[in-house]
């Protein structure tokens, strides 16, 4: 099994394989990922990097603008790069290595993170018996942002030696466009910074613009920022996980931005869940339609889980999701 779940990962922290700078891990074991959370270490940068062969508290050194302290809530400028030292520690098998994402809130918000492993060459992945710290790369892009330590934007999910090895199916995704209805949010560009501790706080239309099409299409303005909903109904049954990729630069001027991970249990009922996307036009307005392919949606086989999975029971935040902004927004 490709995936590991909930028990795994918890056998991972018990042999600390995974330990962290807090005394225990919380709530952050979700069904088949482990939320990621912020220290109180954290650096205004110059510019994103890959350290390579460099360590990266020598990078820091050449890159530092400014040194943060997470210990109370502090603003996260919009178009500012950002590194953190996570909570999180790994010191992996030779058979197991990890692949981070944002989390659904963080992609909602326009929220740009990824993950830095010392020595890394590229970003998110977590090398077979990756041993040290991980830092997270944050750039808020649509919003200012306020928040503090121990907070979570990304979690990571673990593979036993292959992912690919246990994918069973694939489905493909578009987006939904109704013609006189609420079809997608745009962001605006003038608005207060969003606290990300305050949730069900903010009134929505504060900070976007509903888009209501007169026919089964809109247009994507170049550089700006939308939330959409897939056609299709999603259901991950409770011994799949899945993982939304997008299509190549062939099918549509636009990159789609998105946590991208489906843990097993979301839309396990009898209709299924959308999936919430999140789009940006390249370099010139895109005409985007109904029924437009905007990814894939690989499924992967996992030890079932019993219990524990997500929905309403763990106070999952978008398990009945349809067209819906992020938990901070009422």
């Amino acid at each position: 099994m490709p995936y590991l779940n909930r028990d795994q990962i918890l056998a991972l922290i018990v042999k600390r394989r995974i330990y962290s700078n807090n005394s225990s891990f919380n709530n952050q074991i979700q069904p088949a990922s482990l939320d990621l959370t912020l220290s109180d270490k954290c650096y205004r940068i110059k510019a994103s990097f890959i350290p390579n062969n460099i360590k990266i508290s020598k990078v820091i050194k050449e890159l530092s603008l400014t040194k943060i302290d997470l210990n109370k809530n502090t603003l996260l400028e919009k178009n500012c790069i950002y590194l953190c030292e996570l909570n999180e520690k790994l010191s992996l098998p030779h058979d197991i290595m990890g692949k981070s994402n944002p989390k659904s809130t963080t992609g909602r918000l326009d929220i740009f993170t990824r993950v830095i492993t010392e020595n890394g060459k590229e970003y998110d992945y977590v090398n077979y018996n990756y041993k040290g710290k991980l830092y997270l790369e944050i750039i808020p892009q649509s919003f200012s942002i306020i928040l503090k330590k121990n907070l979570s934007l990304n979690q990571i999910r673990f593979f036993q030696d292959s992912k690919t090895k246990g994918k069973i199916k694939q489905i493909n995704i578009s987006v939904s466009i109704k013609k006189n209805k609420i079809t997608a949010y745009k962001a605006k560009k003038i608005t207060s910074a969003i606290d990300l501790n305050k949730i069900n706080f903010y009134k929505s239309e504060k900070y976007w613009e509903k888009i209501i099409p007169r026919d089964n299409y809109f247009i994507i303005e170049r550089d700006e920022f939308y939330i959409l909903r897939s056609k299709e109904a999603i259901i991950i049954k409770n011994n799949q996980a899945a993982e939304l990729e997008p299509f190549k630069d062939s099918f549509g001027n636009f990159r789609v931005h998105y946590a991208g991970f489906f843990d097993p249990g979301f839309g396990n009922n009898k209709k299924g869940t959308p999936a919430v996307l999140e789009l940006r036009a390249y370099d010139t307005p895109f005409i985007i339609r109904d029924g437009q392919l905007v990814g894939r949606l690989n499924y992967y086989e996992i030890d079932e889980i019993k219990k524990k999975i997500y929905g309403i029971k763990i106070k999952s935040n978008y398990h009945n999701q349809n067209l819906k902004l992020a938990k901070q927004f009422k």
